[in-house]
């Protein structure tokens, strides 16, 4: 699992590669949490292109990571999914809440 950010404005972008399972999924949301707390930025695109595997350890990071954005008034988007991840987003309900 590897993660890479960049900053476009006031929207971080995250790139994720490798599978988002309970073993990594702590990890990220630290890591991601504490860029994004640093970042004077609103908004964050998750770029999963890079993801080969994810469960629902997976769906509770962008869910989180979604509850903190909106909580500044800001937009989680996705980018680029594989359509086995755009399979699970879609069964767990938050593909439309993300798109």
């Amino acid at each position: 699992m590897d993660v890479r950010f960049k900053r476009d404005g006031m929207t971080l972008i995250v790139t994720i590669e490798g599978e988002i399972d309970h073993h990594t999924s702590s990890l990220l949301k630290e890591k991601i949490d504490s860029r994004f707390i640093m970042e004077p930025v609103k908004n964050m695109i998750i770029d999963l292109s890079g993801v080969t595997f994810m469960d629902s350890a997976g769906i509770g990071l962008i869910m989180g990571r979604m509850k903190r954005v909106s909580s500044v008034g800001g937009k989680l988007s996705i980018r680029n999914p594989k359509p086995e991840i755009i399979k699970m987003l879609k069964m767990s309900n938050i593909y439309n809440l993300l798109n």
